[in-house]
């Protein structure tokens, strides 16, 4: 399809949720989300097997309820980005504050270590939003992710990103990049809770299943000094969401740069998975976790049938698999 007249497709359907009523908005939105999760069902199929694997004990229906929010929430990235550049220093407030248990002062618990901050976090609700209403608050960041291909949108996208002082950094150019923001005692995040390419990390278990992830967080902690601050955001009802921080998260070092890796992104993986367990609606099941697999069992888990997947999982329990350290990459 035209380039073209993808771009100002999209424009035309951000211009729409920015100007309609908010309250309206997030219940087209919602509505259009649960029509597409039971149109599509190829994502559909990726989000129950996913949650098999992370609840294998959980009936079928309260599987497909997380799912079907799950696409919601992902889908109300839409209405917040559309609403962006009315986002104010004193307007945030009002749809966006911070956790009072785990929130500030964590933030600043690791702000003051006094070697810049490596934010964790993943595609967890409106993830979108995350970083430009801790900008709004007063604590811009820099923050990694993916060009779109559409190139005319990526630089509008980027634009709207970047408006309320934060920094893309495309991931490409990344490490370099957060290395340089670290050393001057800036802050950045990385969404690290997707499948990586072999040239990227290890297999670390993420619910009991060895999960292709990236080293990439633990190597630039180790490497600078820099604490890793677990941050998500949760939505709350009437439409509004609040900023969790979990406390920060110092690397562990064994003087083995292999172990040192193998141990750390195991212990981000797990920090992970508690916060897919606390709120599972809110995270984004409909993408392949488990894609790449390990040499010694490269079966495509999405490509099983139901008696296929039981099977898989009555070995994995069977066998207790943590192959945390099976590397998809010698380095």
């Amino acid at each position: 399809m035209n380039s073209r007249f993808i771009y100002f497709a999209a424009r035309l359907i951000i211009a729409f949720f920015r100007v309609i009523p908010r309250a309206a908005g997030a219940a087209v939105i919602r509505l259009l989300a649960a029509v597409f999760y039971y149109l599509d069902a190829r994502h559909r199929h990726i989000a129950d097997v996913n949650l098999r694997i992370a609840f294998p004990e959980m009936p079928r229906r309260q599987r497909n309820v997380i799912a079907r929010r799950s696409f919601q929430n992902a889908g109300m990235n839409l209405l917040e980005v559309s609403r962006l550049d009315t986002l104010t220093p004193e307007n945030i407030s009002d749809l966006v504050d911070y956790d009072k248990a785990d929130g500030l002062d964590n933030y600043r618990a690791a702000l003051s270590i006094g070697k810049g901050i490596l934010y964790l976090t993943g595609h967890f609700s409106s993830w979108e939003l995350l970083p430009t209403a801790h900008a709004l608050h007063g604590y811009p960041l820099s923050f990694t992710t993916r060009p779109l291909d559409n190139a005319r949108f990526e630089k509008y996208l980027r634009r709207v990103r970047e408006s309320k002082g934060n920094t893309v950094i495309y991931k490409k150019d990344s490490a370099r990049r957060i290395l340089k923001e670290l050393k001057a005692g800036r802050t950045s995040g990385v969404l690290m809770d997707h499948n990586v390419s072999p040239a990227e990390g290890i297999f670390a278990d993420f619910f009991g299943i060895p999960a292709a992830t990236s080293t990439g967080v633990a190597l630039l902690a180790l490497r600078t000094g820099a604490p890793v601050l677990p941050g998500y955001l949760t939505p709350r009802r009437g439409g509004r969401y609040t900023i969790k921080f979990l406390p920060p998260i110092e690397m562990i070092r064994t003087g083995d740069t292999a172990e040192d890796l193998r141990v750390n992104t195991q212990r981000l993986n797990d920090v992970l998975e508690r916060i897919v367990r606390e709120r599972p609606e809110s995270w984004l099941w409909g993408h392949k976790r488990w894609k790449n697999r390990p040499p010694e069992d490269p079966r495509d888990i999405y490509g099983f049938s139901p008696r296929e997947l039981d099977e898989f999982l009555r070995e994995s329990a069977l066998t207790g698999t943590r192959q945390m350290d099976s590397p998809l990459a010698k380095r």
